[in-house]
């Protein structure tokens, strides 16, 4: 008959939960006892199929024996569990555990493997969002009629990622509009400088922002953050109210979602998140076309690592030319240009890939 099992840690937790007041003390050193501990075929580790994760595991019969052990030692009938819902996959005996340290060691353990299986499952995440930037930007007109049909980099992935929608805006042409905001170092609420930078896929056409607001002209970073707002190197910078500049951003967001029929468009950013909340706060609503790339994550796609490389950080270790970072205008320009080094390189990974 095969073994079933509880979950170990549900099992600690559903008799400490019962356990009166008075006990709880005397049973968590119970717990952390050698008599409890030190017993061999009653402790496993297990791959819990549903939640993807490992878990401790304690069998039935010990579970048995646990109860019999606490009416022993308490004088107090614990209620008795039932087996686990659930499947468990690659079960294995845990390690011998003498002793507390022993027990600690072993959890640490598993919650170490947890860890790795997240960021593997996140990097895969990444990996997918960029195989599809890939391909978005691959069958764009204006990237089509400029590539040599031998060249590695007009590898399509098949099937595709793409929703019919999506597919359709892609090859129709679309923009993708990279943006970065520069906030006060000593206060994020006050926003200094807002950049974007818009690839037209349809007709490869790229255009430049900047916008320094003139609200806060007053203020400059220097001291924790370098001061770049008046070295815009691709364009004229615009001396504006922040709400004129959310104005001419909210207007070319709209300006991209009626570029195809579709109403679909790209934003990129390095760091997503806080780009994103910034603009939120500042009141920009995004139109329902949009598709997020974060330019953090399709790199860690690229090296198949979970952790995350600054922007400037990457562009070296990439050899990308980069000059005044931290001005808004710029890293948005440098952003857009990591995104198409990203997405290039690896459609030229994926096209040698099948040539093996």
């Amino acid at each position: 008959m095969a073994t079933s099992f509880v979950q170990l840690f549900t099992a600690l937790y559903e008799w400490t939960k019962e356990c009166p007041t008075d006990l709880k003390k005397d049973l968590d050193e119970f717990f952390m006892s050698k008599e409890f501990l030190d017993r061999p075929e009653v402790f496993y580790k297990g791959f819990e199929d549903s939640s993807e994760k490992w878990v401790a595991l304690i069998t039935m019969k010990g579970v048995e024996d646990t109860h019999a052990m606490l009416l022993n030692h308490f004088q107090y009938d614990f209620m008795k569990l039932h087996e686990a819902r659930g499947t468990f996959s690659q079960v294995s005996p845990a390690p011998q555990m003498p002793n507390a340290a022993a027990y600690n060691k072993f959890v640490k353990d598993l919650s170490k493997a947890n860890r790795i299986l997240r960021a593997k499952k996140t990097v895969r995440g990444w990996a997918r969002e960029l195989d599809r930037a890939t391909e978005m930007v691959m069958i764009a007109p204006g990237v089509v009629e400029s590539t040599d049909a031998s060249n590695p980099t007009s590898y399509t992935p098949l099937p595709s990622l793409l929703s019919t929608s999506e597919k359709s805006a892609a090859s129709f042409g679309m923009w993708f509009i990279s943006v970065d905001i520069e906030s006060y170092e000593r206060e994020h609420s006050r926003i200094l400088e807002i950049g974007w930078s818009i690839w037209e896929s349809r007709v490869n056409k790229f255009v430049d922002k900047h916008y320094a607001i003139a609200d806060y002209r007053h203020l400059r970073n220097g001291k924790y953050v370098a001061d770049r707002r008046d070295r815009f190197m691709f364009g004229e910078t615009v001396w504006a109210s922040l709400r004129d500049s959310i104005t001419a951003f909210q207007e070319d967001l709209q300006a991209a979602a009626s570029r195809n029929a579709e109403g679909i468009f790209a934003l990129i950013a390095h760091d997503m998140s806080s780009d994103e909340g910034y603009l939120k706060k500042m009141g920009v609503v995004f139109p329902k076309g949009m598709i997020k790339f974060d330019t953090l994550e399709l790199n860690g796609a690229r090296a198949g690592d979970s952790n995350k490389t600054g922007l400037g950080k990457l562009l070296d270790e990439l050899n990308i030319d980069n000059y005044c970072l931290h001005n808004a205008g710029n890293d948005a320009h440098y952003t857009l240009e990591l995104f198409m080094y990203l997405v290039r390189n690896n459609a030229k990974v994926k096209a040698e890939a099948t040539l093996l």
